[in-house]
């Protein structure tokens, strides 16, 4: 093979490791974070780091409203299917529970994305501290005129009143919950609802995993396994959240009159808490929310918040993430089994991009021609390298051979393999998908690595079939193990992405096949 073609190959390859490794942990910590927001900015916060003697009033007093309270309950919002789980104290989602999706006996928020509260209310003053523990009467319980499910809390102290009303939307994995609380006396100048994530969950969903915050300018990114101190985005943000693999737990802002910022700060070894923080415009505010907690489904998302979508990131590649994905549906709807759609749409992208295959076999076969001339040249000019690439060059345009023909093709190509693969490996539509015997989770590695073996030695036969153009020891030694790395780097990948690279390797042979005998070629050459 042609030395120009090899180096091509492998700046490809590469890139797209690069972009992999990028894309696996994307969001290194920042060497210095931002100041937390202050507990005493504002002319309405509290002037002094400890509780004030009116402070102690309040929490005895608060205190006091518990005792007359009914002990510490839950309420439960939804059925089998999407169960949201509401706890009095703190008013905050203790569990959520969708058991029937993508045949998944069980997903809960515990092992998806994890935390032990979600809503949570917080201050950053030490006098209004306590609010996160308050405990909440049910005022209503039942369905709303939509015949939702819905529950309306309520709080009341000598110095706070709050009204909490939560909605289940379970065909839009949602839940959404108006928020409406006012002061009695000076109010705090922010607060904050949250939610809590585990720094890491099991590993199939740990990856790729993002603290997300939606703003005007585009997306902020952190990763939740090196918040190590407080993060901070003061811009008037839309949704926030936090990312897995497949899911997503957010919190997006229904058109507040004040429009929220955002806060990462860590709590403990095992948590951190994504906030959206509300400066309070006076001694109350109504805050209507929508806690998103679901697959990363672009249709789904969509239809959920506008917005939330872009929680899907294919990388730099989206711009041909997106039609393949919505192709790979479109075949899905005919077929009902993914595997066989991911069939379909890799023969459908090798048939659209063999034009550019066998205008780079063309050029393989014109430098085929050339190459004892060549070899000839390296002999006569071995003591001159700039004289011999003069030389090359010349005899190239001669013969007609431009060396970027045989290039130019492969990387108008990888832009669209890799878009594929991506989809590929990171789309919840193959999550807990079957395909057929021994593969029942496309999402998941091939329990006996039949496909990775398979991919391994299709491989060597396309190799056997494609022409090469030097006999260059090293490279052939370099080529020769590359369906071995290949092989091995898929034994634990999804088994839907090992399918794709399986399949692309088949019909590449096939392609090769016919290429070789419209070009007269017999052999490859050694």
């Amino acid at each position: 093979m042609d030395r120009n073609v090899i180096y091509a190959i492998g700046l490809c390859g590469l890139i797209f490791l690069l972009w992999q490794k990028y894309t696996a942990k994307r969001f290194p910590p920042a060497t210095t974070a931002p100041q937390a927001i202050s507990p005493h900015q504002g002319a309405a916060a509290p002037s002094g780091a400890a509780a004030t003697p009116s402070a102690e009033k309040t929490v005895a007093s608060a205190r006091r409203h518990d005792k007359d309270q009914p002990a510490q309950s839950s309420v439960e919002l939804g059925d089998a299917d999407y169960r949201v789980t509401i706890n009095t104290l703190g008013g905050t989602v203790s569990a959520i529970q969708f058991t029937k999706y993508k045949g998944r006996k069980a997903e809960n928020l515990d092992t998806l994305i994890g935390g032990s509260a979600q809503l949570e209310l917080a201050s950053p003053s030490p006098e209004w501290a306590y609010l996160s523990s308050a405990r909440y009467s049910v005022k209503s319980d039942g369905k709303n005129a939509e015949g939702l499910d819905q529950v309306v809390l309520s709080y009341d102290d000598p110095g706070v009143s709050i009204e909490r009303a939560y909605v289940l939307r379970p065909n839009q994995f949602s839940l959404d919950h108006d928020f409406t609380i006012r002061f009695k006396k000076t109010p705090p100048a922010y607060v904050f609802l949250g939610l809590r994530a585990l720094r890491n969950t099991p590993k199939i969903e740990n990856e790729r995993r993002s603290a997300m915050f939606s703003k005007a300018g585009g997306m902020e990114h952190w990763d939740p396994s090196d918040v190590s101190e407080v993060k901070e985005d003061l811009g008037e943000g839309k949704w926030a959240g936090v990312s897995s693999r497949y899911f997503l737990s957010a919190l997006l802002d229904r058109g507040s009159v004040v429009r929220p910022q955002f806060q990462l700060r860590p709590l403990n070894e095992q948590e951190v808490a994504a906030s959206l923080i509300y400066r309070l415009p006076g001694q109350s505010i109504q805050i209507p929310l929508r806690y998103y907690y679901g697959p990363k489904e672009v249709d789904t998302l969509k239809a959920a918040g506008k917005g939330l979508d872009a929680a899907v990131d294919f990388g730099w590649f989206t711009v041909f993430a997106y039609p393949l994905l919505k192709t790979l549906k479109w075949f899905y709807q005919y077929v009902h089994n993914f595997g066989i759609a991911i069939i379909l749409l890799t023969v459908l992208v090798k048939v659209l991009t063999y034009p550019l295959t066998f205008k780079s076999m063309k050029s393989m076969k014109q430098m085929q021609k050339i190459q004892p001339q060549i070899q000839k040249l390296k002999e006569r000019y071995k003591d001159d390298k700039e004289k011999l690439n003069r030389e090359m060059m010349q005899m190239m345009k001669s013969s007609g051979y431009n060396p970027m023909s045989g290039c130019l093709p492969i990387f108008i190509q990888m832009p669209i393999f890799i878009a594929l693969y991506n989809v590929l490996y990171g789309a919840i539509d193959l999550y807990g998908q079957p395909f057929f015997g021994w593969i029942g989770d496309l999402s998941a590695k091939d329990p006996f690595f039949v496909t990775p073996i398979l991919l391994a030695l299709m491989m060597f036969v396309q190799q056997k079939l494609t022409p090469t153009t030097g006999a260059d020891p090293m490279q052939q030694k370099m080529m020769a193990m590359m369906p071995l790395i290949f092989g091995f780097m898929m034994l634990w990948l999804p088994a839907g992405l090992t399918l794709y690279m399986l399949v692309n390797s088949i019909t590449s042979i096939i392609q090769q096949f016919f290429i070789n005998r419209s070009l007269g070629i017999t052999r490859a050459v050694a």
